[in-house]
């Protein structure tokens, strides 16, 4: 019984250490795919920052 419990042990650790990477993983890519995101949106403000300042300009 022992033994048993041992086993079983292990196999519950292993299955627990299987999940944490999996969710290592998912956190991975999500982090990558919002650092993206955000830095698409950055230079998209920026660009129409800028775009919209010299239409201002054009109306004075």
């Amino acid at each position: 019984t022992l033994q048993r419990a041992r086993a079983e042990a292990q196999a519950l650790e292993t299955r627990a250490r299987e999940a944490a990477d999996a969710a290592r993983k998912a956190t991975l890519a999500a982090a990558l795919w919002m650092f993206v995101a955000l830095l698409i949106g950055a230079f998209t403000a920026s660009l129409l920052a800028t775009i919209g300042g010299r239409q201002r300009d054009l109306i004075d």
